[in-house]
């Protein structure tokens, strides 16, 4: 098992590029060999795409292909007229599995105005904590030639960034480049907007972009992560990380002093973890947060038997995770009817027995 943090099938990737009568779609489909469910020496997979205007089917294609090594990029293009909503069923299927991979519907509409902006395209998926420059190209048609003003913004959590520029364009297809200084910037996800104004016309168009650190995480995923290890670990990892500083060697490092079996490849206790992290951040998280039953299920696993009730224990829903095996049980009570359940006062045990 490789180790990762993300757990993404695959990348899916549509871009809308506006002409004068018309708009190109390039739909971009990264395949990686180790999305698919059976790993033989050649994975057969299939494409397999519908495009509605209405209930008529206006386009189809299937496209199967072949992956030996490493990813495949598939992209697909093609031309839709302005003012009509086409509806697409696009199907990734692992013909050795004979599973999908992917399965999704999506909308393509564009509207035909004096000024049309394209989808926003970045130099790259995503950035580290080195890089200084987003690049951005934004790919638009005009139907004059003249100064327009444009205001940029982007945005975390914490923090709205507002650029203002003054840029000529020329009749027909143009394509902009501009470059934001994220040399400041948090580890983070960011979504941006961009509005072109002309006189009493306005055109705005969204983008976004990461910048990520180890594991392609943000800061306080990052957080969340250390605070885990320390949790199970009772404080360990943080000597770890006064003592190297980089969070990438305190990790390293801690993980080859719990290695169980040093003379093997595999870790068994760091893809226990991993795997345990990445349940819990699926099922037991809020806004990137680990509950109560999240930080029990990191260090005990799953419970041999979950007793459930919508009632009662003060008028309150609760869950009890039973670990025979252990000779543990534990008590979580939804105390405010939010579906947020936390672990029970010990003094409450008392009236399960």
């Amino acid at each position: 098992m490789h180790e990762s943090l993300v757990w993404l099938i695959s990348i899916f990737e549509i871009q809308r590029i506006p002409e004068q009568d018309s708009f190109i779609v390039n739909i971009i489909y990264k395949l990686n060999k180790s999305d698919l469910l059976f790993l033989k020496s050649i994975a057969h997979y299939r494409i397999q795409y519908d495009i509605f205007l209405g209930k008529t089917i206006v386009a189809s294609n299937v496209i199967d292909s072949s992956l030996k090594e490493g990813f495949h990029i598939l992209k697909i293009s093609l031309s839709f007229p302005y003012d009509k909503k086409y509806k697409v069923n696009f199907r990734a299927v692992d013909l050795n599995a004979n599973a999908n991979i992917l399965d999704t519907t999506f909308m393509l509409y564009m509207k035909k105005q004096p000024i049309i902006i394209g989808d926003i395209i970045t130099d790259r998926e995503k950035y580290s904590s080195s890089d200084t420059l987003v690049n951005l190209k934004i790919p638009l048609y005009s139907t004059m030639s003249d100064s327009v003003q444009i205001k940029l913004s982007f945005e975390n959590e914490n923090r709205v960034n507002k650029l203002n520029y003054t840029k000529y364009l020329n009749q027909g297809y143009n394509e902009l480049d501009i470059n934001l200084n994220i040399k400041d910037l948090g580890l983070d996800r960011y979504e941006g907007k961009i509005l072109i104004a002309y006189k009493k016309f306005k055109a705005e168009q969204k983008f976004k972009f990461y910048k990520l650190g180890l594991f392609d995480m943000t800061k306080k995923e990052l957080d969340n992560l250390v605070f885990a290890l320390n949790y199970l670990y009772s404080g360990e990892f943080n000597i770890y990380l006064k003592k190297y500083k980089d969070l990438k060697s305190a990790w390293d490092r801690f993980w080859e002093d719990k290695d169980p079996t040093p003379n093997t490849k595999l870790n068994e206790d760091k893809e226990l973890f991993l795997q345990r992290y990445k349940y819990v951040i699926e099922n037991y998280a809020k806004r990137g947060k680990i509950n109560d039953m999240g930080l029990i299920y990191l260090k005990h696993g799953p419970p041999d038997y979950i007793e459930k009730s919508e009632f009662n224990l003060y008028d309150r829903p609760y869950q009890i995770w039973y670990y025979e095996s252990l000779g543990l049980k534990f008590v979580f009570v939804d105390k405010y009817g939010t579906g947020d359940y936390e672990l029970a006062p010990i003094s409450w045990y008392n009236e399960f027995r």
